[in-house]
């Protein structure tokens, strides 16, 4: 691909990440800096909205927040659990892909098998991180606590947001209320995702059955030079058998790549023409294939009636919340990690607090951050380093 049609495949991606760097410039004496590389926003926005609801539902939020405690828990160890198999993996399996990336909308990740496409990636986490922040506001309110700020956050080129509890009045509170607020992000991204997945099951899925049906797949790029263009394969056309079964869905081609070995005889084609490649080694990937083609998990599926307006919204919200889905879960387990300042170490600090006292508790409490951060660190970096190399 030659510069400039990188530049014009990314043009909205670059625009995005420029207009926050533009942002950041022309906002920075209202942004505070920690660490040169945290920038915080502080601002009023849904504070209204989170004080009428935590006030109004009180009671039931109360109750709702106490219910997250002990999912908070299994979401914990839930995640402890993932990081454990990423370091076994890591240590046994050089191919074992990343257990841990960053969430960058539009910008693929090295060693990461996800890659969030741009405009779901962006939607799906404003709705994600919104619910994820204000559930933590509501939960305060509903006991009385005062929220004070909401705003976001870039970590680097990491977005986020927060609100601001009054930390004196949290601080008061029984460790059931502290464990409550704490829980209430994560828990709301289990709801959200249950949600979204009851919604894809039961109205989008359904939906388009009803309307479309997938046809075959296309790609949206063959790389110059590899075994796809070498054996004539095109972007754009329409292909559904590989090795002569029928492969509709560009997840079906996925799942039909997946042990796909250097060396390996590939049939790829239509009703008309049937296409042989031979797959090479895979530079990021060692002892496995790769043909050359990129694709769009979402846009290169072909349906029946697919220019249907009414069959693109179908599609397209079913990508959506697909995405809301996906990182609802991935957001919620991430901030149940027991690391500092997350969620999920302000839970653990309490809890070891209550159990071998604050002095020591707090010192277990920064053993447990440092380590945790080393070996997120290493679980981050040895797989695009692997990639890279």
């Amino acid at each position: 691909m030659s510069f400039l049609s990188f530049i014009l495949q990314n043009k909205w991606i670059i625009l995005f990440y420029l207009l926050i760097i533009v942002f950041i410039v022309v906002k920075r004496k209202k942004f505070q800096f920690q660490a040169k590389f945290i920038a915080l926003y502080r601002t009023k926005f849904g504070l209204k909205f989170i004080d009428r609801i935590g006030t109004k539902h009180s009671e039931f939020i109360k109750i709702l927040g106490y219910m997250g405690i002990g999912i908070g828990y299994v979401g914990m160890i839930t995640i402890i659990g993932f990081i454990v198999k990423g370091i076994v993996d890591l240590i046994l399996n050089h191919n074992a892909p990343a257990v841990i990336a960053p969430v960058i909308p539009g910008i693929p990740i090295p060693g990461s098998p996800i890659f969030v496409p741009f405009w779901y990636g962006i939607i799906a986490l404003f709705i994600v991180v919104l619910i994820h922040e204000f559930s933590h506001g509501i939960v305060s309110r509903a006991h009385g606590i005062p929220v004070h700020n909401s705003g976001i956050v870039f970590f680097g080129p990491l977005i986020g947001a927060f609100v601001e509890p009054d930390e004196k009045k949290l601080q008061k509170q029984s460790d059931v209320v502290k464990y409550s607020v704490f829980a209430a992000g994560p828990w709301s991204n289990v709801i959200t995702a249950a949600l979204a997945l009851l919604i894809l099951s039961f109205v989008f899925n359904p939906a388009i059955n009803a309307v479309a049906q997938p046809t075959g797949f296309s790609f949206l790029e063959i790389t110059s030079g590899m075994p796809a263009e070498i054996a004539g394969l095109e972007a754009g056309v329409v292909y559904n058998k590989v090795n002569n079964i029928i492969v509709l869905t560009i997840p079906e081609f996925a799942a039909a790549l997946g042990d796909l070995e250097a060396g390996e005889t590939v049939l790829i084609g239509n009703d008309d023409i049937m296409y042989s490649v031979i797959a090479i080694e895979n530079p990021e990937a060692a002892d496995t294939g790769i043909i050359g083609v990129q694709f769009h998990s979402q846009k290169n599926t072909h349906f029946t009636n697919q220019n249907n307006v009414f069959v693109k919204l179908l599609i397209w919200f079913n990508g959506l919340f697909t995405w809301i889905f996906i990182l609802s879960l991935g957001l919620g387990l991430a901030n149940l990690l027991p690391l500092g300042p997350v969620d999920g170490g302000r839970m653990i600090q309490i809890s070891l607090e209550k159990i071998i006292g604050k002095k020591k508790g707090d010192h277990v409490w920064k053993k447990i951050t440092l380590l945790l951060i080393i070996v997120l660190v290493i679980l981050l970096i040895v797989p695009i380093l692997r990639v890279i190399i």
